[in-house]
């Protein structure tokens, strides 16, 4: 019987360790190098592509201190929906995001197009509720 628990013990612990090994990764911030990559892609000559790069650069969010520069600067991009993709991923990047108050204040107040100057106001809502 002594064996049996002894056994059992070993086999609990190794199980233990085994799940400890494979969450250990879960919650870590995405790669620098994938956040420079991304910043990149946002002067693609396709705006589908800018697009795709302000999204992920959402994802990757603050953990990356070129992120929020990176989607400050899109929102002067010359096409709308890039604009917004942007706007989103800023709100995405939370209270870190606050730096980029007076660029979205900016982009409410002047950009030409409406939906554009509508998600700047709700996010500029959001970002304030996050001070």
């Amino acid at each position: 019987m002594p064996s049996e628990e002894w056994d059992f013990k070993i086999m609990r612990l190794v199980v233990f360790a085994t799940m400890l090994l494979s969450v250990s990764g879960c919650g870590r911030a995405q790669p620098t190098m994938a956040a420079r990559k991304w910043a990149e892609a946002l002067h693609h000559a396709n705006s589908k592509e800018r697009k795709k790069a302000a999204f992920t650069l959402g994802n990757i969010g603050p953990s990356d201190p070129a992120v929020v520069p990176a989607l400050m600067a899109a929102l002067k991009d010359a096409d709308a929906g890039v604009r917004c993709e942007a706007i989103f991923a800023l709100v995405k990047c939370g209270p870190a995001a606050q730096e980029a108050i007076p660029d979205l204040t900016d982009t409410q107040n002047k950009d030409h197009d409406p939906k554009v100057r509508a998600y700047a106001a709700k996010a500029l809502e959001k970002l304030k509720e996050d001070r």
